[in-house]
């Protein structure tokens, strides 16, 4: 039984979870850690991927810049020599160079069709040469242009300012491809179809309408780069060429002298 006297006591009330009397639980130290190892081997995963990324870009760039400057090369060995033409000339020695003179790595021709936007007193004929150099003294152009390459021989085009030579003549030189190991040269003959390795052949004659009349069919151009490796371009030679030897031999040997001398007088003057 109650008595009046004694208070009556209501029960405690029931502690609801998340209340501000709830008991706060934090992250323990083992689960930062392992949070931590994960958020690491994610970064250095996307480190290593992004960096894998920059690497082939720069990779890509690289090499498209290497194709493009050998395309500009043979693109420009194509143009000259679908400008060749049958005018001998001659050299500093008293003597005279054939139309195309080549060996295993040197090739020297005339060409037609030479721009000339300086306005040079010179005619439309030009003389051309290409070969492996090496720069003696390299000036600021050639520095920056091999600034960032591997070391190697040059690809140079060469270009005369007159056709018929005087002892004191200098050729043009200007660099055309770098990081080049080795040049092979090949002319194919159309009477003995082969392949030979310096041109006018051996056993062509010397007299000034036989190498007015001797042309190759074609060019075969190898190139060892350092970068690209075996690079091998066929260049075949314009037939109008052959066409028009055959037309002109007969006069080749009164009429030549003559011509050349104009053509040397329009050139060097």
């Amino acid at each position: 039984m109650w008595s009046a006297d004694r208070p009556v006591r209501s029960p405690a009330p029931a502690r609801i979870p998340g209340s501000a009397g709830a008991r706060q639980r934090g992250f323990t130290l083992i689960e930062t850690l392992v949070v931590l190892v994960l958020v690491s081997i994610i970064s250095i995963g996307s480190f290593a991927l992004l960096d894998t990324f920059n690497n082939t870009d720069a990779a890509l760039e690289v090499r498209a810049e290497e194709l493009r400057r050998f395309s500009m090369a043979m693109y420009r060995i194509d143009d000259d020599l679908r400008q060749l033409t049958l005018r001998p000339v001659k050299n500093a020695y008293n003597g005279y160079e054939p139309a195309l003179r080549g060996d295993a790595d040197e090739l020297e021709f005339t060409r037609l069709g030479a721009a000339n936007l300086t306005g040079e007193p010179r005619g439309e004929l030009q003389r051309l040469g290409y070969s492996l150099g090496f720069p003696e003294e390299q000036d600021d152009a050639v520095s920056r242009a091999l600034d960032g390459e591997e070391s190697g021989a040059l690809l140079l085009r060469s270009r005369w300012r007159v056709l018929d030579r005087a002892p004191d003549s200098e050729p043009v030189v200007e660099p055309l491809l770098m990081g080049v190991d080795t040049l092979n040269l090949r002319y194919y003959d159309a009477d003995t179809e082969t392949w030979l390795s310096q041109w006018p052949p051996v056993t062509a004659r010397t007299s000034l309408s036989q190498v007015d009349t001797s042309l190759p069919r074609a060019i075969e151009m190898v190139l060892v780069t350092r970068t690209g490796g075996e690079l091998r371009r066929v260049f075949p030679l314009p037939r109008a060429a052959d066409s028009a030897a055959t037309g002109g031999s007969s006069g080749g040997d009164n009429d030549g002298g003559n011509d050349g001398g104009d053509d040397s007088q329009r050139g060097g003057r």
